[in-house]
């Protein structure tokens, strides 16, 4: 009798082991719902970029090397004057800086809405996918391979 019931335990934990992995697995729709979403935060992220160049390029009197110097300030007036920045300057580099955090904020939104939205289980499939994609390196390599595939090219987007 004991033995038996070592073994029905041994076969209950084993069964409940199994249980927990298959729930712990990632699976390609999550990974391609998640490679969805970064398509997205990503494009998101470049427009950033984008507007950053057009609002430099239609600034009188600054230029690219100027807004590289005037950048390292990260939207601090104090820091902006220890680079000698003029009032123009300080004017303009704070309003890009509110611009990009902006969309910084809208970005991070989105990612979060996404990612309780789009995801089974919301967040909690969103953190174990950035997890797995961290230490398991065929999770990795099978979303890299979903995330090719729906890569928007620059004509598409």
């Amino acid at each position: 009798m004991m033995k038996i019931n070592v073994l029905l335990t041994t076969c209950f934990v084993m069964l409940l082991g199994t249980v927990a992995s298959a729930q712990d697995e990632v699976t390609d729709d999550q990974l391609r719902k998640y490679a969805l979403m970064m398509e997205v935060i990503d494009a998101m992220k470049s427009e950033i970029s984008v507007l950053t160049n057009d609002m430099i390029k239609n600034q009188e009197g600054i230029d690219g090397k100027r807004y590289k110097e005037l950048a390292k300030a990260g939207g601090d007036a104090a820091k902006l004057d220890g680079l000698g920045a003029k009032e123009f300057e300080k004017k303009f580099m704070m309003l890009i800086y509110e611009k990009q955090e902006e969309r910084k904020d809208a970005i991070k939104q989105v990612n979060q809405i996404l990612a309780t939205k789009m995801l089974s289980n919301g967040g909690k499939s969103y953190k174990a996918i950035k997890a797995a994609l961290k230490s398991d390196e065929a999770v990795k390599t099978r979303y890299e391979e979903i995330a090719k595939s729906l890569e928007l090219s620059d004509d598409d987007a």
